[in-house]
């Protein structure tokens, strides 16, 4: 915001610099106006006329919303493949839904805690919708285990019961902690200790990270919706009022 507002401010300088600048504003024989008496006018007309600056910003984040949701159109365009057809992206729901929601996540995020049982929800009550996750561990060493185990778990058709264990975890994810929880669950622990290092699943990691470069996405949760990418969790009604949309236009 601090940065939009200095910009706004240089926009209105400038504009108005430019102008007084250009020529006498009086008569022809009229001195040009120096740079230190235009900066006073300026900056009293500015303190007459507030609104001058808050019309200025408001217009300039306008313009930066527009242009950011255009380039996040564009790149969601560009990663269809990525985003929809992924294989090594774990899938629920109807996996020939007309609607997909693609959710970027990290397993210690408590929004993406809190916001699961929301999609569950939302699968549970649209039969055209499905959701594709994709592993996003932003938050530190133990965020990057759990993805990694979710990865693996795929190795083992586990991830659904793990994916559910990890969110419900409330302790550390350590080594030796996500493979307990991997054995509660009837995972085989040493398998999946050797699915959690190998290069396929730094691979797999790897592309999630570059896709979300490349929307843009830096924060979790985040999701993608039709060619919309938001960023935090919605409420239940937000994301059926989306899903109706998208299906609307099937």
């Amino acid at each position: 915001m601090r940065t939009a507002r200095f910009v706004a401010i240089a926009l209105v300088l400038g504009i108005a610099a430019s102008m007084l600048a250009a020529g006498p504003v009086v008569g022809a024989d009229e001195p040009k106006l120096t740079q230190q008496e235009i900066e006073k006018i300026v900056h009293d007309y500015l303190l007459r006329e507030p609104e001058v600056l808050a019309e200025a910003l408001r217009r300039l984040q306008q313009r930066q919303s527009a242009a950011a949701a255009q380039k996040a159109k564009q790149a969601v365009r560009d990663h269809q493949q990525a985003l929809l057809s992924d294989q090594t992206s774990p899938v629920e729901g109807n996996a020939q839904g007309k609607v997909t929601i693609v959710e970027f996540f990290d397993y210690r995020c408590v929004h993406c805690r809190r916001v699961a049982s929301t999609l569950d929800q939302l699968v549970r009550s649209n039969a055209s919708v499905r959701v594709v996750y994709k592993n996003f561990p932003v938050l530190g060493e133990p965020s990057v285990l759990a993805a990694r185990a979710a990865v693996a778990a795929q190795q083992q058709g586990g991830w659904p019961k793990l994916h559910r264990a990890m969110l419900a975890y409330e302790g550390d994810f350590t080594t030796d902690s996500i493979l307990a929880l991997g054995a509660s669950v009837g995972l085989d622990s040493a398998k999946l200790k050797t699915d959690m290092m190998s290069p396929a699943t730094d691979k797999a990691l790897q592309a999630n990270l570059a896709l979300a470069a490349a929307l843009g996405v830096d924060v979790t949760p985040a999701f993608v919706i039709g060619e919309r990418v938001i960023r935090g969790a919605l409420s239940a009604e937000a994301f059926q009022a989306l899903v109706d949309e998208e299906a609307g236009k099937r």
